[in-house]
């Protein structure tokens, strides 16, 4: 039986794929050698596209306060207590309002439009009070605006979180007001106190007295103080950061010119490849265009 030429070895002339590989690699590297024009204005082209395209880029500024919730605590200031600002998602509520919006728009004189879709928070910070389970988890929240101006992107932000904390610390704003009160009630009961003392018309049994009363008057005022100096710094919102604005670009412009260029290229190739194919097919044939 005769061996098909397709079949001869190496010592024939039958088929070799590997030298046919290279034969095919060769054409095909002369080919992209004699169009290499074709290679060079997809290059181009992909490259002024993708230039054009990045001019188009939204580039707008970010900006981005650090509220702290804050926890607040009992009247007696000895354990936590469950209030609005007990939940980090409650900012996100406060600062998403119509009339907190309206708010800021009018601080920061600009329309709700220009910051109301750029708003973004985000709970930075995780850690129980070492005065109960119920404190708050996460006391740090991150207010970001985005908007194409600086000034509004920071202001939105900074309007943003000091609504917040306004309208999430009702409790401890209440707290500190009756506590003010306290400690002004202890002054004037200590001075009224500290006079009489001082008066040479009262007996020495009545100033020793008045001393123990005086040293109960100071007593209420320390621990009213010390309760006012946690409201103040510890159950109250604060905003701890500013926001500041930076630019940030949604597309860059380099990486936009350097891929449209890359897919000029690879169009570039396969025009060059394909040119033997496609272009006889496009010309008109001879006679009638048939």
């Amino acid at each position: 039986m005769t061996t098909p030429a397709s079949n001869v070895g190496p010592g024939g002339h039958g088929f070799d794929p590997e030298a046919e590989q290279e034969v095919d690699f060769a054409r095909y590297g002369r080919m992209l050698a004699v169009r290499w024009w074709l290679l060079a204005a997809g290059l181009v082209a992909g490259a002024v596209i993708g230039y054009l395209v990045s001019l188009g880029g939204t580039q707008v500024y970010s900006a981005t306060a650090t509220l702290y919730i804050g926890q607040p605590y009992t009247p007696q200031g000895n354990s936590p207590v469950l209030t609005p600002q007990s939940n980090p998602s409650a900012v996100g509520l406060v600062i998403r309002a119509q009339s907190v919006d309206e708010t800021v728009k009018n601080a920061c004189h600009t329309t709700v439009g220009a910051f109301k879709n750029g708003i973004s928070t985000q709970a930075v910070a995780s850690g129980a009070s070492t005065k109960g389970a119920a404190a708050a988890v996460n006391p740090l929240v991150q207010i970001s605006v985005q908007a194409k101006k600086g000034k509004v992107a920071a202001c939105a932000a900074n309007q943003l979180a000091s609504e917040a904390a306004k309208h999430l610390g009702t409790y401890p704003a209440a707290k500190i007001t009756n506590l003010e009160a306290a400690v002004g009630f202890d002054n004037q009961g200590i001075k009224a106190i500290e006079t009489a003392i001082a008066s040479p018309s009262v007996s020495s049994t009545d100033k020793l007295v008045l001393q123990t009363i005086l040293r109960q008057d100071q007593l209420d005022k320390t621990t009213n103080a010390q309760l006012l100096l946690e409201a103040t710094h510890v159950e109250s919102p604060q905003v701890i950061t500013p926001a500041a604005s930076h630019k940030i670009t949604a597309r860059s412009r380099r990486n936009t010119v350097v891929i449209a260029a890359i897919i000029g290229l690879i169009l570039g190739v396969l025009a060059a490849l394909l040119w033997d194919r496609v272009v006889p097919r496009l010309a008109p044939r001879n006679g009638n265009g048939v």
